[in-house]
């Protein structure tokens, strides 16, 4: 490796007082100590898990230095405690979470250490899943953009995590959009153990010419050299002249975590070569020789440092634990309890398909919440979706709250998540379920778990509309039913109407949740199913349930398109003197049991229909619930008919026909469950 290298440019020139160049030292230094003392907590079994920064702390505390915290937003990743402290926490916020405890500002110790966030000073929390924080730094750009709203956003990285699809459809995103976001890439040569030379092809860097943004590589163990190029770029943003990607070039000394064996894929010889161009060697040389510390001066802020940091340790091992991680969960839990006894009135209105009644309450939900955002594949006009649920919506609110994204699933959630961060509430559209599973890890790992993984301090509100199901010729990747994928996932909302009121009084329910909800639009009774359409306000409580129609001898449990044909159903096992009591779940996550059960003690039966496959699907855990809570109700077993174990539809229509579910195998196993 090189000597050591001379800082460029002197911070005056840079328009940095000697305080401030002073309080960068100071800053890099604490971090360089905390951690020290994480390590050595690490050591001692005190800490059970660590994370490495040290050799980070030029790039990260000297980017900070150029932001404004009080206007701009920062999403760092678990390797910046240098950009924590910058940013506005204290060392003992840092041990609070070394030590898991209830006081930890990112999580009230339900993630592992290093996991930042502090929604007052606009820090969005962050997880373990590399990469998924780039759209979400995408969507907050946008919003703050198109509102007008001071400051940008800077969100950090490793160079492994370039590697990912997030990165490049947040950048792609970015570009387009010319968004005032700035992306610090800490090039620090290892992805855990691969070397930069098997994970990146060409320079990080040289990537921003792609995206058609302004990219730039710097030496990050310079902090001043690294001020320079964070302060011009941020600039840049602040005057409208798009995104940056900064590539700072830098190396950890430890190992990439308490778990992790570095001696195994680098040699002492280098890491000390690396040492040699230490970013707190370089600036406290610099400060030297512009008589600006002193060792008097040296010694005052090692000696406060380790006070500091004794005293937070001290008082962070003490403190409590968090004691209920049943708890947020969700920000508005339902626990359904008072059971639906009769039959749903029909409400009136102008009768309409459900598609139609979508498009309606799409514009009333734009005309009343002036916050709502709808984006994805093809949904801004002229087109306005696949199955025009969005027509109008564009031409009446304008292109920024009603606009199509790239061809890019993870990217589509990614960047809700960010809105819905910055005050918006996402409307984002899946143009079908079978296309949605690129965004699994986006739902899975992020939309559902901010609110518990930050203990409450962040809602993710965001409504997922996906049109889903067969019966439409549409084949194996047009005819999906995701419904079991989803009810699986706590923190999600699931929800499913099957007729044009519903669909009214579902989405706006939805819109009004705190929590994600995932709207799914049975594509089959799009234009099959047509009912009134309520005028005015119209909401259907999520986890309720409707009786569609009452009965006593079985109760036939459907959502979806199969509600439709289970009324069709119901009417011909009417006519062969078996009266079939019919629930619409409507809701499936949460689920209203009490109503199941009430009906259950009324009938004695329970037939389970759904167009998603029987095995594990849906319907398995209606009836592992009868199991458990109704098995003294039951007069027969429990039966499902659902879809065989296929990978959904075939697309001649004569076999589709073959498996799906219909009105006549209805009523056939309803009969037989009605003669057990």
């Amino acid at each position: 490796m090189e000597a050591i290298a001379e800082l460029k440019e002197d911070h005056r020139d840079l328009g940095l007082t000697d305080e401030q160049v002073l309080g960068m030292y100071r800053t890099m230094l604490e971090a360089r100590r905390v951690d020290d003392r994480m390590w050595a907590l690490n050591r001692q079994g005190r800490a059970p898990f660590v994370v490495s920064s040290s050799g980070h702390e030029g790039a990260q505390v000297a980017s900070v230095l150029a932001m404004n915290p009080d206007i701009d937003w920062c999403l760092p990743y678990y390797r910046d405690v240098g950009v924590v402290l910058g940013w506005g926490f204290r060392p003992l916020d840092i041990f609070h979470g070394v030590f898991s405890r209830k006081a930890d500002p990112t999580s009230g110790g339900r993630q592992m250490p290093n996991h930042w966030s502090l929604r007052e000073r606009r820090m969005f929390t962050h997880s373990s899943p590399i990469a998924t924080q780039y759209p979400h730094a995408a969507g907050i750009a946008y919003a703050i953009q198109k509102d007008g709203r001071p400051g940008v956003v800077a969100v950090y990285g490793g160079e492994g995590s370039t590697s990912e699809g997030d990165w490049h459809e947040a950048m792609n995103f970015a570009g387009i959009h010319r968004l005032p976001l700035i992306v610090v890439i800490e090039n620090n040569q290892y992805a855990i153990s691969v070397p930069v030379a098997e994970e990146v092809a060409g320079q990080v860097a040289d990537r921003a010419l792609g995206y058609g943004i302004h990219g730039v590589a710097v030496d990050g163990n310079d902090p001043l050299a690294m001020y320079a190029i964070a302060r011009e770029a941020i600039d840049r943003a602040r005057n409208g002249e798009g995104p940056t990607l900064i590539e700072a070039k830098t190396y950890r000394y430890y190992a990439h975590t308490s778990d992790d064996d570095d001696k195994l894929y680098r040699s002492r010889e280098e890491v000390e070569s690396w040492r040699r161009r230490d970013p707190l060697i370089l600036l406290k040389q610099y400060l030297i020789e512009t008589r600006l510390l002193s060792e008097t001066l040296e010694e005052q802020m090692e000696t406060e440092i380790a006070g500091e940091l004794e005293e937070a340790v001290k008082q962070a091992e003490a403190a409590p634990v968090g004691d209920d991680p049943l708890a947020r969960v969700y920000a508005l839990p339902i626990f359904p309890t008072d059971p639906v006894t009769s039959v749903e009135a029909e409400p009136a209105g102008e009768e309409v398909s459900i598609i139609t009644a979508i498009n309606q309450t799409l514009h009333e939900v734009m005309a009343t919440h002036p916050e709502a955002l709808i984006f994805g594949e093809d949904v801004a006009d002229p087109k306005g979706g696949a199955f025009k649920a969005t027509k109008g919506i564009t031409e009446a609110f304008g292109k920024d709250r009603c606009f199509n994204t790239p061809l890019a699933e993870s990217l589509i959630i990614g960047i809700g998540v960010g809105m819905a961060a910055a005050g918006k509430i996402p409307i984002p559209e899946i143009q079908f379920a079978d296309f949605i599973h690129p965004a699994f890890d986006q739902i899975l790992s992020e939309v559902a778990r901010i609110h518990y993984r930050t203990d409450g301090d962040w809602t993710c509100p965001m409504v997922i509309r996906v049109p889903y199901g067969g019966g439409i010729h549409g084949a194996l990747y047009h005819s999906q039913s995701i419904e079991a994928f989803y009810a699986h996932i706590p923190g999600l909302k699931v929800v499913i109407p099957s007729t044009p009121a519903d669909a009214k009084g579902l989405l706006v329910s939805s819109v009004e949740d705190p929590d994600p909800v995932m709207f799914l639009e049975p594509k089959k009774l799009y234009r099959l199913a047509k009912g009134p359409y309520p005028a005015g306000d119209h909401r259907v409580p999520l986890g309720r349930a409707a009786i569609r129609r009452a009965g006593t001898d079985l109760t036939i449990v459907a959502y979806g398109a199969m509600s439709y044909f289970t009324l069709e159903a119901a009417d011909i096992l009417s006519e062969q003197g078996v009266s079939a009591e019919v629930i619409d779940l409507r809701s499936i996550k949460p689920l209203d049991w009490p109503t199941l059960e009430t009906s259950l003690a009324k009938t004695g039966r329970l037939l389970i229909v759904h167009e998603d496959n029987e095995f594990v699907g849906f319907g398995a855990e209606i009836a592992a619930q009868a199991a458990d809570k109704a098995f003294e109700l039951l007069d027969a077993p429990v039966r499902r008919y659902a879809t065989p174990d296929v990978p959904t539809f075939p697309f001649a229509s004569e076999l589709e026909a073959m498996v799906m579910p219909n009105t006549a195998g209805i009523v056939r196993h309803a009969l037989a469950l009605a003669e057990y």
